[in-house]
């Protein structure tokens, strides 16, 4: 609205300068007209009471001033429009007049005998018709104003109601009842807004399952010592009992470091050390390291790819990746089941694949598989030892590391997990 108000009155301004400027070119011209006509009468010594007509001699002297006594008056040759006249044929300007004391509008032009014949207007009445009219300038520039005004706080409100429905009322926000100039505003806000409620339902979730992970090994921890410290163990049961606290504490120290992982993976401090690694290497120790595991399940691992397949992983995190894929699919295979592991380099593409015999996974699970403590088969999961944030823990670092990943399964017939990273540009 300031701006509107300062933009009226520098129009009113401009307007006014623009009006005078075309007042005094038509008060120039009158004279002229005036001056010629008194020429061409050679009524040079004409008394008006609005016109003030001067005869000058070629040396300056007055021979007649309609005003004034021309013996009273001084020599005008220093007078601009004068010599203006005496030189270029005529002269024109505005001056305090020494006599009036008033500006005056001259106009002069040079006879056929050398003298000057010089017409001069007062301003006083250019001036009044400048305040006059100043009263219809000041009517429009607050006419202007008013509708400004009212035009302003029309479009302000258009504008920011749907703003203020959309902050009511963040689940709905319809985009058909804003401008079209809104509408990437708009949809930017629901994204946001969308973006905001998945992370507090995440966080939400997440905490639920913490704690019911935790409480779960803590609880059989408190049983077993409560039971012990009672005495109510028998001496062949105490070696049971502090296996199973063993276990208990083993799982529990599991999921704690997972969850500290996926906490450094989730505030990014990873990416600043990210380092080139041959992810080859670190899939063939993986391989190496869980092949005793795989044994003592009766399942077959083995490894398959390129000497070199150079990626900017960072080696722990590579091992993190490669470790939880391929325990993953050992975990839930089926006894005497394969685990393949696989590494390719061509193109500017490095592949790491880990394909398992196992159990599968069905499709209506497939997309929520990487979510964190999310399981396909709760019961069986914890049974074999799962704290359900390794493959979460994988889908950060593929994440973090610019990967695509990429899975395929059916149940029954084993699942195929596809990390790939292309370094075309």
């Amino acid at each position: 609205m300031g701006s509107a108000l300062f933009s009226i009155v520098i129009t009113t301004l401009l307007m006014s300068v623009v009006f005078y400027s075309q007042l005094k070119k038509q008060v120039f011209s009158d004279l002229q007209v005036v001056a010629n006509l008194l020429i061409d009468k050679e009524m040079y010594e004409k008394k008006t009471d609005d016109i003030r007509i001067t005869l000058v001699d070629r040396d300056g002297t007055v021979l007649f001033d309609s005003v004034a006594d021309e013996q009273s008056l001084s020599n005008h040759m220093d007078r601009p429009e004068i010599a203006e006249a005496m030189e270029n044929g005529t002269g024109k300007g505005v001056r305090m007049s020494d006599t009036l004391s008033e500006s005056v509008f001259y106009y002069a032009k040079r006879l056929g005998n050398g003298q000057v014949l010089r017409v001069g207007k007062e301003a006083h009445s250019v001036v009044s018709l400048l305040i006059s009219a100043l009263p219809v300038i000041i009517g429009i520039a607050a006419l202007l104003s008013g509708l400004c005004l009212l035009l302003s706080h029309y479009l302000t409100v258009a504008i920011v109601r749907p703003i203020y429905e959309m902050a009511g009322n963040m689940d709905n926000i319809q985009e058909e009842n804003s401008y079209p100039e809104l509408v990437p505003f708009t949809q930017k806000i629901r994204s946001q807004h969308e973006e905001i409620l998945a992370a507090a339902n995440i966080r939400q979730e997440f905490t639920a399952n913490v704690t019911h992970e935790l409480k779960t090994p803590l609880a059989a921890i408190s049983g077993y010592a409560e039971l012990m410290e009672a005495g109510l163990v028998n001496e062949k049961d105490i070696r049971h009992f502090s296996g199973e606290i063993r276990k208990s504490a083993a799982r529990l120290l599991v999921l704690i470091n997972d969850i500290i992982k996926l906490s450094q993976l989730d505030a990014g401090n990873a990416k600043e050390v990210l380092e080139v690694v041959n992810i080859a290497e670190i899939a063939r120790e993986s391989v190496e390291m869980l092949s005793l595991g795989a044994a003592k399940n009766h399942i077959d691992i083995s490894y398959e790819g390129v000497g070199e397949a150079r990626v900017k992983i960072g080696k722990e995190l590579a091992q993190e990746l490669a470790y939880n894929l391929i325990e993953n699919a050992i975990r839930y295979n089926k006894p005497y089941g394969k685990v393949d592991v696989k590494v390719t380099n061509n193109d500017k593409k490095v592949t790491f694949s880990v394909a398992d015999t196992g159990i599968g996974i069905p499709v209506e699970h497939q997309e929520r598989i990487f979510e964190r403590f999310y399981r396909v088969d709760k019961s069986r999961s914890k049974a074999l030892g799962g704290t359900g944030l390794g493959l979460a823990i994988v889908k950060h670092i593929c994440t973090l590391t610019g990967a695509e990943i990429c899975l395929e399964s059916q149940p029954g017939a084993g699942t195929t997990i596809t990390v790939e990273w292309n370094y075309d540009n």
